[in-house]
């Protein structure tokens, strides 16, 4: 048979072949279903969101409903009904900058910030963290753009301003008839808030501050929202008095009128394409003896009157910078849920991915086996899984000892939030690459959301504290609280003194200096020798349990276990003659 008759006779069986006699089976992996609709779960579903969202659920899906319903959301449409949205990151960076502007103008038209700065209350913030956890959700771009407005700009009226600030900026925040951002951050200062540059002097003869930018390294740095559409910032700057460094204030300035050119004697730049969060229009600011009203120093801390005396009930520099710092907590606490979001999105991706992809057969020409099914990717995955409930339960725990704030709490939520900032957010980036790797090729993909998700939220271990900074001040806080309950507790552990090999619980000394301390005679540093030889048999540590019998915070109570390990290292290290890695110090 020649070639031409053979292809005919091919494209003929073709053509008249009936649909009933094909040879074509069903293949397990390409009829897959989605597990939460074919099978039973033996908990409620529904129960199980209640306890992971925590509140406003009706709110939140009012939200999602919304953003199905508008083209600016990218709504697909999947073959069981469900409809999907997320953005197209293949856009320019101009692109998504555009989009994210407009889609927070569908949001404003229907009505969702309204109330986000001048209802108080539990519920108008809970209400808040809800909805800006949503649009973490769909786009951190989206969430961040609305965070620097609100909680940044606004946050810093509503807490470092008074009536005079609050009557004449929050209802235009709130509406968008202004557009703010929060200029902290300088190109050579960024956790050391104190160190910044920038200058502000008061001019008695006109009743203005004067704000500059003395040097390159001041210029203000990564501000989102800055490079094309802020009106007004917040500045942080240095104020000099009568030829007296203040310290770092809070003034509102304009950088653009209604019509967006930039204001005189004000220089921007675009900071430009980044590895994520091109949504967000980052830019720098020079100030060139720019000039505002005396009105506009954010004085519930401090004030200047009107003849350019400084006032402030707050006398000590280092109170005065912390009540300065108190009130922006609440970054710290949207960038450690939604670190949440984003590793519960990847998980999802990945599990489910695991139940439809399979790899090699135990049996010859038997079936292959489901990813999920090998404890090796079971290992991968799930204690993500467990770990990332885990977190949610803590990061729901901060959101509600924020929204019920005390000013005697604030030093705790400072220290629990800056903890769980880090924390979380480290363990989103370990989950999305982790993630990413179990998904094979398809975690490549940028539909697949995965390898977009690593560059948009990485930033989040540097701003609003970089990570490692934040868990500096953690510790620093800890130990203080430590060694405050080892006084209650009469246990106190100290650097030797003098020719003393070792401190723990003994007699009280006085110094030369006229501190106390306590200090080891002969039968009890015999006594911890004998410790540190034991720990080596035993690795008992049971007898240092009371050195934080009456810790009252929780978290400094687990975080102190670590503290005893690194207790019992010194003990064992003095038990084999070995100096001591390290000790406490009292007082």
């Amino acid at each position: 048979m020649d070639r031409v008759t053979w292809r005919t006779q091919v494209l003929a069986n073709h053509l008249h072949r009936s649909s009933a006699s094909s040879a074509l089976t069903a293949n397990p992996c390409v009829g897959f279903s989605p597990p939460e609709l074919t099978e039973r779960f033996e908990f409620e579903t529904k129960e199980m969101r209640k306890l992971l969202d925590h509140h406003n659920l009706e709110e939140r899906d009012w939200l999602f409903g919304l953003m199905r319903q508008s083209k600016l959301f990218n709504p697909k449409e999947a073959g069981d009904g469900r409809v999907f949205v997320s953005p197209d990151y293949n856009q320019s960076m101009e692109q998504q900058r555009e989009m994210t502007m407009k889609r927070i103008a569908y949001l404003l038209d229907r009505g969702v910030f309204r109330g986000w700065l001048t209802e108080k209350g539990v519920e108008a913030e809970l209400r808040k963290f809800a909805f800006q956890e949503v649009a973490a959700i769909y786009d951190h771009s989206l969430s961040v753009k609305i965070g620097v407005h609100f909680f940044l700009w606004g946050g810093a009226i509503l807490f470092f301003g008074t009536k005079r600030h609050h009557d004449k900026w929050l209802r235009d925040t709130e509406n968008y008839a202004i557009k703010g951002c929060f200029a902290m951050s300088e190109l050579g200062h960024g956790s050391n808030v104190r160190g910044i540059e920038t200058v502000t002097t008061y001019d008695s003869k006109t009743g203005e501050f004067v704000i500059n930018t003395p040097c390159e390294s001041a210029q203000k740095y990564w501000i989102g929202g800055a490079a094309n559409h802020a009106t007004h910032t917040i500045v942080f700057s240095q104020l000099i008095i009568s030829g007296t460094n203040q310290g770092v204030h809070a003034f509102i300035a304009q950088i653009r009128d209604g019509n967006g050119n930039i204001c005189p004697n004000i220089r921007i730049a675009d900071c430009g394409h980044k590895i994520g969060l091109n949504g967000v229009d980052n830019g720098r600011i020079w100030f060139d003896n720019v000039r505002i009203p005396r009105e506009n120093l954010l004085n519930s801390v401090a004030d200047v009157s009107t003849e350019g005396q400084y006032l402030s009930a707050i006398k000590n520099p280092d109170q005065r910078f912390a009540a300065f710092m108190a009130p922006l907590t609440s970054g710290r606490v949207t960038i450690a849920t939604s670190a949440i979001y984003t590793a519960k999105i990847s998980l999802a991706i990945a599990i489910r991915y695991s139940l439809t992809r399979r790899a090699f057969s135990v049996t010859p020409n038997g079936p292959e086996v489901l990813l999920l099914d090998y404890p090796s990717h079971q290992h991968r995955l799930l204690p993500l899984l467990a770990k990332t409930y885990a977190m949610t339960f803590a990061a729901n725990h901060l959101k509600m000892i924020y929204v019920r704030r005390t000013p005697e709490s604030s030093k705790t939520i400072h220290v629990v939030s800056s903890a769980f900032k880090a924390t979380l957010t480290w363990h989103n980036m370990r989950t999305l690459q982790e993630c990413r790797e179990a998904c094979g090729g398809q975690g490549l993909k940028t539909e697949n959301r995965i390898g977009n998700l690593k560059g948009e939220f990485d930033v989040q271990s540097t701003f609003e504290g970089d990570n490692n900074v934040l868990m500096q001040q953690v510790s620093k806080a800890l130990l203080a609280e430590f060694i405050t309950a080892q006084k209650r507790n009469g246990c106190i552990l100290l650097k030797r003194a003098g020719s003393t090999e070792s401190l723990c619980c003994g007699s009280v000394t006085t110094t030369k200096t006229g501190r106390k301390q306590r200090v080891l005679g002969s039968s009890e540093l015999s006594a911890c020798r004998g410790f540190g030889k034991s720990f080596l048999r035993s690795n008992n540590i049971a007898n240092l349990h009371r050195c934080r019998g009456n810790c009252t915070c929780w978290f400094t109570e687990e975080c102190l276990s670590y503290v005893e390990d690194l207790v019992c290292i010194d003990l064992l290290g003095r038990g084999c003659g070995i100096p001591p890695i390290w000790v406490l110090i009292n007082g």
